[in-house]
């Protein structure tokens, strides 16, 4: 299988210069994706992510939140109510992110199966 890059010869994510793997390792970690999956029905608020992203502390969901804003995938929005209302929606760099999850999201569910065969397999042959 060949894979063309689009990217150019100084945005090579295999360099340890490259502008771009903060952005790579950020969307990556093991928090972001999942907040931008319960994104994708649209702006939600703090505490209903928190509950829909089970096992994420407030902690993480804060820190991570604050990355995806600095870095232009999420938007936050402030209702200048007592006390103030803090909601987030995804923004258009956040939407097309979610369009590539979305068929690696696919990807899984139709190899999971032989990925669960594997480790089987795997895990027999460890013992």
């Amino acid at each position: 299988m060949s894979v063309s890059p689009t990217y150019t010869a100084d945005a090579d994510p295999l360099h340890a210069d490259c502008p771009g793997r903060e952005v790579f390792e950020l969307i990556t970690s093991r928090w972001v994706l999942l907040i931008l999956w319960a994104l994708k029905d649209g702006t939600q608020r703090f505490y209903h992510l928190r509950d829909r992203i089970e096992g994420i502390s407030e902690r993480m969901l804060s820190q991570n939140l604050k990355s995806l804003c600095r870095n232009g995938l999420i938007e936050r929005y402030v209702e200048p109510t007592v006390p103030p209302k803090v909601s987030y929606a995804l923004t258009p760099a956040g939407q097309d992110l979610l369009s590539i999850m979305d068929g690696l999201a696919g990807w899984i569910g139709r190899q999971l199966p032989a990925i669960e065969e594997a480790r089987q397999r795997y895990d027999r042959m460890e013992r």
